[in-house]
């Protein structure tokens, strides 16, 4: 029985239905009557059919025949994953990478499982090293660069894509993924060039026009910005696609808006809302319901506060200054970004409205993880994600020693900010119309002035007016708030990548001169003077 047709593996792994011993004595005659390729085959048949115990076993027991089988390590190490042994599973994995390091599912399910546990920068080395030991392929690079970056290791990331670049420098998706990578990370002029040719070579993948937008402020007297205007109007005319007309829609809008042809501007985004409201639907009613909910739920028990670090939530409406505040309090060497995390809402999600204490403990032991990660100690971890202001019952719970820092500003403003954006994310579908910006608001200011009575002393109220009027005196309060000195840090720049629609905006110096703004705009937009300014 050297080798194992799918008809007999079929045919096995029935046989092992029933009564465990029996199963038992099957499985271990098979594995010592296969060869090594058919003994892997079994093993991935039971483990693909979940029967994960008989998996480890029958892997145990041919590796006592082949030690040094580096497949057959990697399938008992995603086996051993898969059982929650994370130690054992570490071992197996790292074996086999030992033996093959270009062993691809063995480092992925490696790099997945130290991303589970917060090794984040562990994590990134482990595809790093598959990269510089597979045969290369477009395809590697960007699985690996992905990873990376979700691992918030930009670095890594644009290590791997320069080099993919140098092998491959007409694949559209890396020159777009290497581009984002220099967006984020500042290089502006970098990611204008990235962008535009990766545009160019595939003009229907709407998001490289969008990001193109966001790495310039445009005018109408250079040479550069009429050839980017000039390919997009291009672009617009060419595809027909929903998500790229979407895209092209405000990407040009931004365009014009930085070149004052508002009427223009206002046109096209009023037919790029139009376009994602179909794309994505949104029940006022639905929010209401789920605002009412949390200000109805109990207190949930909180578990015991860790001492020594804090986690702070930088929370409000999108387009009120949370990338700002983020971006200017990262340069002190006391805090350290996360940027936007999305796990507290999948937390909630998996917790319920009455979690007990076990599973309070449990969550906020994998939040704190990916809080905290394998890099240099902080007093203060951040998490920007905005919207992070549905849950924080849920956070103060899990973290009864977290911050809140809530940003507020005038909803003509940033209503118009929301509204000349494609946010492209479900939890964000009330964006693309005034109505529904201005009900998801109503129940933003109602949810946290809930919060604020629960939990006053947990929560600072920031202005983003005062912000950029007197940014010295809101910086000092919030700074007290946080039990920071006055003043540190490198005030030259922000720190650390920006993936929001900010990208551009919170690099450069503080200014006021978004206050207002709307006032240029309610002639062609007269929804705006109907939201409120408080």
């Amino acid at each position: 029985m050297a080798d194992l047709p799918d008809v007999e593996l079929a045919a096995l792994l029935a046989a092992t239905e029933g009564d465990a011993a029996a199963a038992a004595s099957r499985l271990a005659a098979a594995a010592d009557a296969l060869d090594a390729a058919a003994g892997q085959r079994l093993v991935a048949g039971l483990l693909q059919a979940r029967r994960l115990p008989q998996a480890q076993q029958t892997a145990d027991r041919l590796l006592r025949r082949w030690p040094a089988t580096a497949a057959l390590h990697a399938l008992r190490g995603h086996t051993l994953r898969l059982l929650g042994e994370a130690g054992e599973a570490e071992a197996a994995l790292r074996r086999a990478l030992e033996l093959d390091a270009a062993h691809a599912e063995a480092a992925l399910s490696l790099a997945f499982l130290l991303r589970e546990q917060g090794r984040l920068g562990a994590a990134a080395d482990v595809m790093r090293r598959l990269w510089d030991a597979q045969p290369a392929t477009s395809e590697l690079a960007l699985r690996c660069i992905a990873f990376t970056r979700e691992c918030q290791r930009e670095e890594v990331a644009a290590q791997i894509a320069a080099a993919a670049l140098a092998q491959w420098p007409d694949e559209a998706r890396l020159l777009a993924q290497a581009g984002e990578l220099a967006l984020e990370r500042g290089d502006f002029e970098t990611a204008r060039a990235q962008l535009s040719a990766a545009a160019s070579r595939d003009p229907a993948r709407g998001a490289t026009w969008l990001r193109l937008a966001h790495s310039h402020r445009y005018r109408r007297d250079e040479p550069g910005d009429a050839a980017d205007f000039a390919a997009l109007r291009a672009a617009r005319a060419s595809q027909r696609g929903e998500d790229a007309q979407t895209c092209l829609c405000f990407a040009l809008g931004k365009v014009l808006d930085d070149r004052g042809e508002r009427a223009e501007a206002v046109a096209l985004w009023r037919e790029g809302n139009a376009r994602a409201r179909r794309q994505q639907t949104w029940s006022s009613a639905g929010w209401e319901r789920f605002v009412a909910q949390q200000m109805a739920a109990p207190p949930l028990p909180a578990i015991d506060a860790a001492a020594d670090w804090r986690p702070l939530f930088v929370v409000g409406l999108p387009r009120t200054g949370t990338t700002l505040v983020a971006s200017l309090l990262a340069r002190d060497a006391a805090v350290r970004s996360r940027g936007e995390l999305n796990w507290l809402a999948a937390l909630a999600a998996r917790l319920g409205p009455r979690p007990d204490r076990a599973a309070l403990g449990a969550a906020a032991a994998l939040f704190a993880a990916q809080l905290r990660q394998d890099d240099a100690p902080a007093r203060i971890y951040l998490d920007k994600n905005p919207l992070n202001f549905r849950h924080l019952g849920l956070a103060l719970a899990l973290f009864p020693q977290a911050q809140v820092v809530h940003c507020v500003r005038d909803l003509r403003d940033s209503g118009l900010s929301i509204w000349s954006q494609h946010f492209a994310h479900p939890d964000l579908a009330w964006s693309y119309d005034f109505g529904d910006i201005a009900a998801y608001a109503a129940g933003e200011r109602a949810l946290m002035a809930h919060w604020r009575r629960r939990f006053p002393a947990a929560i600072h109220a920031l202005r983003y007016e005062d912000l950029v009027q007197d940014g010295d005196a809101a910086l000092a309060s919030l700074r007290e708030f946080l039990g920071l000195p006055p003043s540190a840090g490198d005030a030259a720049a922000p720190a650390g990548a920006i993936r929001t629609a900010s990208v551009w905006q919170a690099r450069q110096a503080v200014h006021a001169r978004s206050v207002g703004r709307w006032r240029d705009y309610v002639a062609l937009l007269p929804q705006l003077a109907a939201l409120s300014g408080a």
